[in-house]
């Protein structure tokens, strides 16, 4: 049996055919759920598409572009599903998909979108790759593990 969802080696913008569409840009463009590791070692979580130049993670303060990075793909031979669950103040829900300790993939509605981004129970919020910057809300959902 295989997982539900794996992460797949990418770069430069591209996003392969299976990949977990987890939301869109303001003007409708699909956004998927990347993660790349940052320079102090850890896995983060954030957004890729066609039409950027890489995968966007928040980190640092700033929406870093990154060349290399992995894209969270469905195999078709899959079995079992993930869900989005509504959560708030830096709570998971116990079968959140982490990408290292303490993060979490999220996804967050900002300025007309619906943004994947980073989840630091840490830091009680989600983080959003968004104009340059890394933005906080309280208040996403949570990519969850349900069979």
């Amino acid at each position: 049996m295989k997982n539900m969802a794996v992460w797949e080696s990418c770069s430069g913008g591209v996003i392969p055919p299976s990949a977990v569409r987890a939301g869109y840009e303001a003007d409708g463009k699909p956004l998927f759920i990347a993660r790349a590791r940052m320079d102090d070692g850890t896995l983060n979580p954030g957004k890729a598409g066609c039409h950027l130049p890489g995968a966007h993670i928040p980190w640092g303060g700033k929406e870093n572009i990154v060349q290399n990075y992995e894209i969270l793909v469905q195999p078709v031979d899959a079995i079992g599903h993930y869900e989005w669950q509504r959560d708030s103040g830096g709570h998971v829900p116990i079968s959140a998909m982490s990408t290292d300790k303490g993060m979490f993939v999220g996804r967050c509605h900002h300025e007309d979108g619906l943004v994947p981004c980073k989840v630091h129970v840490h830091y009680g919020c989600a983080f959003i790759p968004y104009g340059g910057e890394e933005r906080r809300s309280s208040e996403y959902e949570v990519f969850c593990r349900v069979k």
